[in-house]
């Protein structure tokens, strides 16, 4: 059984629920495990996004990448508002995970996830790739005594933030959030290297962004994203003054 298009789409069971602005899903995938299409309390849950955004920007940004950090942040959005506790801060998997993400397949539009079964490993991956190209572009920028990155050094920048994010919503580790999360990578990224949070974590950015993570996780192509930090982050900082 597979739960399908969980980012992005409703399923026949869930209905509107017009006074509190979400979803009450009355479907389960397998016993016991309802589908996730949306979160309980909106109002809850926007607090909740900010709080792990200032999180990261206060202290998390210069923690190394890992997935007990990207965990954390997933637990603290949906603690108390996923619809199954199995779901929180947990990674899909064949057996090493909760009940319900055991087996737990993820199709967003046409396109798949990674299977469940190589998910731990791909994480593993990202994480290990993630950290040397950290490192391998923080020892390449000598940006110091107050002069202003040069283009080069930024464009650096962005490219590690799009492929971080893109081989995050390739992955698609959570059964869902995985949009929030990557938008939390690629916001890490920015912070880290001394720029603002130029995405916002929900609601999603405006197209092209929605074309672009697509083209990453179909094709595995970053660059359009690239293209969407770059407007993004000169949106961020306002016209010249």
């Amino acid at each position: 059984m597979m739960p399908k298009g969980l980012d992005q789409s409703r399923s026949p069971g869930a209905k509107q629920d017009a006074d509190s602005k979400t979803l009450s899903v009355n479907t389960e995938w397998k016993p016991g495990c309802p589908e996730w299409i949306t979160e309980n309390g909106w109002r809850i849950a926007e607090q909740k996004r900010r709080r792990v955004l200032d999180r990261l920007v206060r202290k998390d940004h210069a923690k190394p990448p890992s997935a007990e950090l990207v965990k954390s942040w997933h637990k603290e959005m949906f603690e108390g508002i996923a619809p199954h506790s199995d779901y929180v801060g947990q990674f899909r998997d064949k057996k090493h995970t909760s009940y319900c993400l055991q087996d737990y397949e993820v199709v967003v539009g046409d396109i798949p996830g990674t299977d469940s079964g190589r998910v731990l490993f791909e994480v593993e991956a990202f994480f290990k790739d993630f950290n040397t190209k950290l490192l391998s572009l923080e020892s390449s920028l000598t940006v110091d005594g107050g002069r202003p990155p040069t283009l080069d050094e930024v464009s650096g920048v962005v490219e590690l933030a799009a492929w971080a994010h893109g081989e995050w919503v390739r992955i698609h580790p959570f059964a869902n959030g995985n949009g929030r999360t990557a938008r939390l990578l690629t916001n890490y990224v920015l912070v880290r290297f001394g720029f603002g949070p130029a995405l916002a974590i929900r609601p999603r950015p405006d197209q092209p962004y929605g074309l672009a993570a697509r083209a990453s996780m179909k094709e595995g192509d970053h660059k359009p994203m690239e293209l969407v930090i770059w407007k993004l982050l000169a949106e961020s900082y306002g016209p010249p003054g």
